[in-house]
């Protein structure tokens, strides 16, 4: 049986290229490259294009989506400290 490659195009892209990533991200250029240089995402160079990959962008979106429940969460109860603290007085 021969391969064919007539359905490529509807495979998921793998990668974006840094404005796709911008919009996608709602950051601007330096943003992103700040998030690039920490190695909050994954990238490549494709000639001299930069190509970053969607798994990484998902994941970085899970990581802040995890970050800011914990936040909330502790916020939420360093405040019912705070409240108990104010009826204990």
């Amino acid at each position: 049986m021969q391969k064919t490659f007539d359905n490529l195009r509807e495979l998921p892209a793998l990668v974006a290229t840094v404005n796709e990533t911008m919009a996608a991200l709602k950051v601007g250029r330096a943003k992103l490259y700040e998030l690039l240089a920490a190695g909050e995402l994954e990238s490549y160079l494709q000639g001299s294009s930069r190509r970053i990959t969607w798994r990484s962008i998902a994941g970085y979106l899970e990581r802040r989506l995890k970050e800011e429940e914990a936040r909330r969460q502790n916020g939420a109860s360093a405040r019912g400290r705070r409240a108990q603290e104010g009826f204990s007085r």
